[in-house]
């Protein structure tokens, strides 16, 4: 035999065993089965509309405005605080009171008032209705202080919500009584004053 033929059959010799050695050391291939786990994240707002309103205690802070359309000037800017308890339907039931200041005068008015808030459930809805009702300590201009009736109605709408706290709007109509009037330097009987009135405020 040729000194070729050797040649040739050593180099055969030697890539068969590389092949068999790389077969060898190749590790078999492993199928993975992966399990995905689905995360539902559900908010605060969800959470607290799904469930029934517990006891507890509840206070807000609300900035307020009011359009005087008895045409008596009045229109007011304020703030008022409510402290009371939320359970079930009762979104909120307490004592308020609030500070406001007439825009165009020197005149002040101090409503102090039992206030009901409902969403007629027992879990949290978007619309609700508030009612106030109570007394108003009026500061006008020119006139001694004294002490009026004073009432409110207002439909609210929910803005944000949690599991402790709620930030609203409201808009509705309020009344402060007032006995005597003053028109172009004379007094007179006076029928009151009527506003349309909104608020936003928030609750914990």
């Amino acid at each position: 035999m040729k000194l070729t033929h050797y040649i040739a059959a050593a180099l055969l010799l030697s890539v068969t065993g590389t092949a068999k050695a790389q077969s060898a050391d190749t590790p078999a291939v492993v199928n993975y089965t992966e399990q995905v786990t689905e995360v539902v994240l559900v908010d605060d707002f969800d959470h607290a509309k799904d469930t029934a309103r517990p006891l507890r205690f509840a206070w807000g802070a609300e900035l307020n405005g009011g359009l005087e359309m008895s045409g008596h000037d009045m229109s007011t800017i304020g703030i008022g605080a409510n402290f009371g308890l939320e359970y079930k339907w009762l979104r909120f039931l307490g004592v308020g009171a609030e500070a406001d200041i007439m825009v165009d005068n020197s005149s002040r008015v101090f409503p102090l008032s039992v206030i009901f808030r409902t969403d007629f459930s027992q879990r949290r809805r978007l619309c609700f209705l508030d009612l106030r009702g109570g007394v108003a300590l009026t500061y006008f201009k020119n006139e001694k202080q004294s002490t009026q009736g004073y009432g409110s109605a207002s439909v609210g709408f929910t803005l944000a919500s949690g599991r402790t706290f709620a930030s609203y709007l409201s808009v509705g109509y309020s009344y402060i009584g007032r006995d005597r009037c003053m028109q172009r330097g004379t007094e007179h009987d006076c029928r009151g004053m009527s506003y349309a009135t909104m608020r936003i405020g928030i609750s914990f």
